[in-house]
């Protein structure tokens, strides 16, 4: 059924969509790639390594990482980085290159519901801007709260901050005279049905706080009430097609304009926590979209900075709030990322904070955050008495869960140690038998080598350098051998001369969904360690080689037979042409080389 969908879309779109995007363009938005020679180099952002080993080539428009093996075009880069189906990476790439794809919205299931959300975002923007023009129409108390909150309008306008009124309806009586479908204007979430069952607003004397995707597009609205006896404080959209509360965060589109590759994120709780600091220059801060972070939320964080700073408040539920987020990061810690917290005083908020202390004094409270490690012993150990047996026994058993989360062995080794230091166990033995640390990589996947043959490492290097199929014209003489392999060799042949393609990531597009698909991806990866000007050559020579093993299947074919029944004068004859074929070629090959060599 899959395969089925992911045909619906014409094969024409998908390759012009990945001959318009630039590999180390695409790429570079989310890792930072160091020029080295032809190509470029980074961090592998799949697996956990301290010297780069993951490789973008420009000319291939290809990527591979020689520590863990991962390859592929844009589109694998898309799948894998940001966890998407293939269909999904197809749609994030026509996003990001400003395509239209309108007309293909009848040809699939998911582009239509691609397709309606579109229409659910641009209500959603209108509806935006109803609400920052109320904002903006003075006097109005929302204006007058966030001018007394220290917000001037510069940054009002960056937020895009808009202000719902308490009267008239005034957002579905805009929706209605669009007449738009009932269906969509409750999947905005922005209306609601009172007992009558009429629709109603939402949103009502509130400040609206737009929560963007990293494209800026808006998924829901988060909105804070003015009415201090009013509840809930904060309202959020409800869960809708575009709005999941645990996937989002709030502020991630403004990071992603004016500080896209942050050394660091500070995690905040609320809305005007991020916007404050903005204004005071901290382009680097995101908030959570309830009390505490989610799995998704942090994969979403690590993507964008390997340092993570929690920034929750100074009271019982910032506690808890800093707690959960622990327990969760444990299972991303990997040896190159960072997690620290910063609990706040009482009373206070990054807000109110950062306006009281300034810039300055603020970052310092950043720079002497505590780190994950010390703040997991100080919270576990804080009302133990170290010196009594059992609560030594205590700590053991609350830290040792929390230390096998970890999927670093270095920080699993060094957190061990620290476990010892403070239960009075130094003997590295005795810990062993207290925590047990598996060095199996978890779900490491172990990939038998293919078997190298003339064929494979032609079909590798035509995957790798397609511009090679053109010095291969004669296929008909290749269609004759009898050699396992020859049919795909012919057609990739034929296709890289039909398409006329020219790199490796467009090339490997063709074979996606297919048998092939597997074993091309692996066979483009291999390394011949040939320079570019002997390449050519090479290829002559592995067709050569086919010829001399098609020569002595033949030959061997007839020795089988003339052991079982013997030969008459033709097969005789026939043999004896086939051996002295095999003997020319070989001993012209050899003269090559031997030219060569002098």
């Amino acid at each position: 059924m899959i395969k089925k969908k992911y045909r619906k879309i014409p094969q024409k779109f998908i390759h012009e969509l990945i001959e318009r995007t630039d590999i180390i363009e695409l790429i570079n938005k989310y890792i930072t790639l160091k020029k080295s020679g032809n190509n470029y180099k980074s961090l592998c952002p799949f697996h956990n390594e301290k010297t780069p080993s993951f490789v973008v080539s420009p000319q291939k428009q290809f990527f591979y990482c020689f520590g863990c093996g991962i390859h592929g075009n844009v589109i694998d880069f898309l799948m894998k980085y940001e966890k998407l189906n293939f269909l999904n990476s197809i749609i994030e790439l026509t996003t990001l290159n400003g395509i239209n794809i309108s007309y293909l919205q009848n040809q699939c299931e998911s582009l239509q519901t691609h397709s309606y959300k579109r229409r659910i975002h641009y209500i959603l923007y209108k509806v935006s801007k109803i609400y920052i023009k109320n904002l903006f129409k003075l006097p109005n108390i929302a204006y007058q709260y966030l001018i007394k909150r220290g917000i001037n309008a510069s940054t009002i306008k960056k937020f895009s901050l808009g202000f719902a009124t308490s009267y008239s309806n005034q957002i579905t009586r805009y929706i209605q005279k669009k007449h738009i479908y009932k269906s969509i204007i409750m999947d905005c979430g922005i209306t609601i049905q009172d007992k009558k069952k009429n629709l109603c607003d939402r949103f009502k004397e509130r400040i609206i706080f737009p929560i963007k995707n990293k494209h800026g597009h808006i998924q829901g609205f988060g909105a804070r009430v003015l009415n201090e006896y009013n509840y809930p404080k904060y309202l959020n959209s409800p869960e809708t097609m575009t709005f999941q509360k645990k996937k989002n965060l709030y502020g991630i589109y403004e990071l992603n304009r004016y500080n896209p590759k942050p050394k660091k994120i500070l995690v905040v709780e609320g809305y005007l926590d991020v916007i404050s600091l903005a204004q005071f220059n901290i382009n680097y801060s995101i908030a959570l979209l309830g009390t505490t972070v989610t799995k998704y939320q942090l994969q979403l964080l690590f993507k964008i900075s390997k340092h993570i700073i929690f920034c929750f408040d100074g009271d019982y539920a910032g506690e808890k709030a800093s707690w959960i987020a622990l327990n969760l990061s444990l299972n991303f810690l990997y040896d190159n990322y960072t997690i620290n917290f910063m609990l706040l005083p009482k009373n206070e908020d990054p807000s109110s904070l950062i306006v009281k202390d300034g810039k300055k004094k603020f970052e310092n409270r950043i720079k002497n955050s505590e780190t994950l490690y010390s703040y997991l012993f100080k919270n576990v150990s804080s009302n133990m008495n170290l010196s009594c047996i059992n609560d030594c026994i205590k700590l053991s058993q609350i830290t040792i869960p929390l230390i096998k989360k970890i999927p670093s062995q270095t920080i699993k080794i060094f957190l061990r140690k620290l476990l010892g230091n403070k239960i009075g166990i130094l003997d590295s033995h005795q810990l062993k038998k207290l925590i047990t640390i598996s060095y199996q990589k978890k779900n490491q996947k172990i990939y038998k080598p293919f078997k190298i043959t003339t064929m494979r490492l032609l079909i590798s290097l035509i995957l790798q350098h397609p511009e090679l199929a053109l010095t291969i014209q004669k296929t008909e003489k290749i269609k004759k051998f009898n050699i396992i392999g020859k049919k795909i060799l012919i057609k990739l042949i034929q296709l890289i001369c039909k398409k006329k393609i020219l790199t490796t990531g467009h090339l490997l597009e063709f074979y996606r969904h297919t048998p092939l698909e597997k074993i091309f991806k692996h066979l483009s990866t291999w390394d011949h360690i040939v320079k570019k000007n002997k390449l050519q050559s090479l290829v002559q020579e592995l067709v050569h080689n086919l010829k001399i093993q098609h020569l002595e299947y033949q030959y061997n074919q007839l020795i089988t037979l003339e052991r079982q029944y013997g030969l008459n004068l033709i097969e005789k004859n026939k043999l004896w042409h086939i051996n002295k074929k095999i003997m020319k070629i070989k001993y012209s090959k050899y003269s090559s080389n031997k030219e060569k060599s002098n």
